[in-house]
């Protein structure tokens, strides 16, 4: 059974219990990560044989190094928006199953086994703009000194996420 609340009655908590401060902040963040996602999906299209799990990581990495432009923080911030204040008739019950195409299956043994050894974060040999500016960013992560507390944060994060799941930085 699903214990999780539908965004809406989440969204409703969210208004009464946070500060406008609070609420900004939590858009920001989803609309970062939202570029992030977006940023790892280029990777993957750009690349062959390495595993989502790189992506993520590397597109996280590149959205804390690389600053939004502003048109492209405009449009990460409404697509965060219209995600958290989105209808209750606007919302599909999805599973991970559900999103999965028919041909794609997940060997959890394969996964638990390779998450269990320590390994190095890959990359993918395209020299476009966005993925050389990613390789950058991966060999110039561990000497990165964030500007704000919120991306000191995020980086910790992304270390102690990394560290957890033996992934090399």
């Amino acid at each position: 059974m699903n214990n999780q609340k539908p965004i809406v009655e989440m969204t409703d908590e969210i208004d009464d219990e946070l500060t406008d401060e609070q609420e900004n902040i939590l858009k920001v963040v989803f609309a970062n990560n939202i570029s992030a996602m977006k940023i790892s999906k280029i990777l993957s299209e750009h690349s062959n044989n390495i595993l989502l799990t790189d992506y993520i990581v590397t597109g996280l990495i590149y959205r804390l190094m690389i600053p939004m432009t502003n048109d492209e923080m405009t449009q990460s911030i409404k697509e965060a928006e219209s995600i958290l204040y989105a209808s209750s008739s606007d919302e599909e019950d999805t599973t991970a199953a559900d999103t999965l195409d028919d041909t794609e299956t997940v060997d959890e043994d394969l996964v638990d086994e390779y998450l269990n050894t320590k390994r190095k974060i890959k990359y993918n040999s395209c020299n476009c703009d966005i993925c050389n500016k990613c390789r950058v960013c991966l060999i110039n992560f561990g000497e990165f000194i964030p500007n704000d507390h919120l991306s000191t944060i995020y980086k910790n994060s992304i270390v102690e996420t990394c560290e957890k799941h033996n992934l090399i930085l």
